[in-house]
């Protein structure tokens, strides 16, 4: 009966097809001016009604004829696409969609870059920027959706039409290294886009993170720096500077990377998240489940102990496109104490500790930098569970997960073992305390050692040079700042002049926010060198202050209109609270606003996620107050008597990253010292800090 029902829906659609061949060969009745709808409308519903590949494609050619028959270039190019995509090899039309397709190319471009004769009137639907970004629309759609083959053959497509457009070579690079996982075949293509432009900034982190998938980590970061030299503003710059510090903390192990792994399971879409896959209650390693096209899958092991970096699903998966995988691992603890996830991830995710769910992000606006997310966590004593789950959807997919304490340090007394293992727990414990006791002798016997030196007199000399070793220390670090502080402006200054020189910009808008950018690197270079003078002053007693009755009010308000200026930062909040009733003070007035320029730069530099700075003033009979407040990562107690020592910044885990010269609070106190004020700070770890100078009235 089925094969009857078959034979007479062939015969129905044969029917439809040969009529609507006729009627769209027909001459149009003057009353039916709508006849080409019509037939492509017949066409629509074969297309819905249809299963057999060949009469889909006829089907598609059909409504393509017609659109271009009605000078609809642009809806008859995405049919013939559909052709080529979704049915090569049937019949002919693949072949003859190829043909048509080039022909369409060709009337875009008229002959010699020109319109073709007659066509003068259409000009507005003969643009070949319109065809090569419908094309490139559809190809970011397949890339969207995980299919590469497809995206692949439209991105080529393009090439062959503009084969000077290093984008493309770019984009099927990154079709190979992120949507293949064939990193060679990618560096192949974006080593082309360095012959065209060897001064593409992003580029180089696309062979970085070649480089990377390659394990070849002096290579990444010699192209991530490079990236970096050429375009130190660049976003794609920025991240490869910020993968550069991840592989620094993967050299020093804190990155963990030592996970089991299950999956793929399928993807759901929106509800991939959401949905319960399987070993999200009581994972259980040595348990299959059921993953993608019905498969069992098992727990997979594809890390050990002593690696470290960003955990790349890409590379663990050979079918990793729209799917959903879970990783696994535990932590010991001696003590209940309280911790942080740093997590970095490229897709959405879950993590759950323990079997509660402690952090979910739902979408990913940017590739994954370490630490981007930090969590507050609760480590009970003995073994925790520690549960992933990432959906993919296109692209890079892995993610970064270190643990630290409150302070921003690696705990070194959690050890990391997925498989629970208790007896490599306990050695790595005595390890731990064979190194403690160790470090207690070696204390124990310099502390014996420095008493004898101190007792021959010889004590007093190593002093001596242990201090002015010091010294030298921290003015290297100075130099090394400084250089740092000039080198980022010098850098943008040169590159936007060389691009207004170049003549590549052309539009006025952009011209003119070039040139903005110039002039405010310029004054914040011109800022720094005049700190670094007025520093200098202040050293040799140089230093001429120019006293005047001022309100000291009006000079706050200017140094953060000043500084929010200077930063441009939409989520930088900064709170004003003044009292009314505060008399002048006599001040320099420009000293005095660079002293709250500082403060301003210390809190937004010190902030942790919450980038805030609150300003305050009152007065009380001894005089008149004003205060910084920030929420940032705080100063230990043992470090608050040297913060305004010249060159001094705090050794800590926490701000290792963070440039400064160090002469910044010292300056600032010179100054307020030479007004006959005084200023203090009183802080607290990861809670911020409250800088307060005093000035008589």
């Amino acid at each position: 009966m089925k094969s009857y029902e078959r034979l007479y829906k062939g015969i129905i659609i044969s029917i439809i097809l040969v009529l609507a061949t006729l009627y769209s060969h027909a001459e149009p009745a003057s009353t039916s001016p709508a006849n080409p709808d019509e037939v492509i409308k017949i066409y629509r519903q074969i297309i819905k009604e249809e299963t057999d590949p060949a009469v889909l494609a006829e089907a598609h050619f059909k409504i393509a004829e017609v659109l271009e028959s009605q000078g609809k270039d642009n809806e008859a190019t995405a049919e013939y696409l559909k052709i080529i995509l979704n049915y090569p090899g049937v019949g002919e039309y693949a072949k003859s969609a190829e043909a048509r397709l080039a022909n369409l190319y060709n009337k875009f471009q008229g002959k010699d870059g020109r319109l073709p004769a007659g066509e003068e009137a259409k000009e507005e639907t003969k643009d070949p920027a319109i065809f090569f970004t419908y094309i490139k629309s559809l190809y970011e759609t397949y890339m969207d959706q995980g299919k590469y083959d497809k995206a692949l053959y439209l991105i080529k497509k393009l090439l062959s039409m503009d084969s000077s457009n290093q984008d493309y070579y770019e984009d099927i690079g990154n079709i190979y290294l992120n949507g293949y996982n064939d990193p060679d075949t990618a560096m192949t293509y974006f080593n082309k886009v360095v012959t065209l432009n060897p001064n593409h900034p992003k580029v180089y982190t696309d062979l970085g993170l070649v480089y990377e998938k390659k394990n070849e980590i002096d290579e990444a970061i010699k192209n991530y720096r490079k990236g970096i030299e050429l375009s130190p503003l660049n976003t794609w710059s920025m991240y490869g500077l910020a993968r550069m510090e991840a592989l620094e903390l993967a050299k020093d192990k804190k990155l963990i990377r030592d996970w089991y792994v299950l999956g793929p399971f399928p993807y759901t879409g929106k509800n991939a998240l959401a949905r319960e896959y399987g070993p999200e209650s009581n994972p259980d390693t040595a348990k299959a489940y059921t993953g993608s096209d019905g498969k069992n899958i098992e727990w997979r092991r594809p890390f050990g102990y002593d690696d470290s970096g960003y955990v790349d699903l890409n590379n663990i998966f050979v079918k990793n496109d729209m799917v959903v995988a879970y990783c696994l691992t535990y932590a010991y603890a001696e003590r209940e104490q309280k911790l942080q996830f740093r997590i970095g991830t490229d897709d959405p995710m879950v993590v759950w500790l323990n079997g509660t769910p402690v952090f979910k992000k739902e979408a990913i606006l940017k590739p994954a930098q370490y630490d981007s997310d930090v969590v507050r966590v609760t480590f009970k004593k003995g073994w925790n569970e520690i549960l992933i789950k990432s959906v993919e959807q296109h692209g890079m997919w892995g993610f970064y997960f270190r643990i630290t304490d409150e302070a921003g340090n690696t705990p070194p007394d959690i050890i990391f073992d997925p498989l629970k293992d208790n007896q490599r727990m306990k050695l790595s414990y005595a390890k731990l305390r064979k190194q403690e006791g160790f470090k207690l002798a070696k204390t124990t016997l310099l502390y014996g050692t420095s008493m004898v030196i101190f007792l021959s007199g010889v004590y007093l000399l190593l002093s001596n040079i242990h201090n002015k070793a010091q010294i030298r220390e921290m003015k290297d670090d100075f130099i090394a700042s400084v250089s740092h502080e000039l080198k980022t402006p010098l850098a943008a200054i040169k590159m936007f002049t060389e691009t207004l020189n170049m003549g590549r910009v052309t539009d006025p808008d952009k011209i003119k926010e070039y040139y903005l950018t110039i002039i405010r690197e310029t004054d914040r270079l011109t800022r720094f060198i005049n700190k670094i003078l007025d520093f200098q002053k202040l050293e040799k007693g140089k230093k001429v202050f120019s006293f005047e009755s001022v309100d000291i009010r009006a000079i706050i308000k200017n140094a953060a209109t000043i500084y929010k200026n200077q930063v441009q930062d939409e989520h930088f909040s900064v709170e004003e609270d003044y009292a009314d009733d505060v008399p002048d003070v006599e001040v320099d007035e420009d000293a005095m606003l660079q002293v709250f320029l500082n403060l301003l730069t210390n809190a937004y530099k010190y902030s942790n996620t919450e980038k805030y700075a609150k300003l305050r003033v009152w007065k009380d009979d001894s005089g008149v107050y004003a205060s910084v407040t920030d929420h940032g990562v705080g100063i230990p107690k043992d470090k608050l008597g040297k913060l305004f020592d010249k060159f001094y910044r705090a050794d800590r885990e926490a701000i290792k990253d963070i440039k400064g010269s160090g002469i910044g609070l010292n300056f600032s106190k010179s100054v307020v010292e030479a007004h006959g004020g005084k200023i203090w700070v009183e802080s607290e770890l990861n809670k911020g800090s409250i800088f307060t100078i005093w000035l008589p009235h």
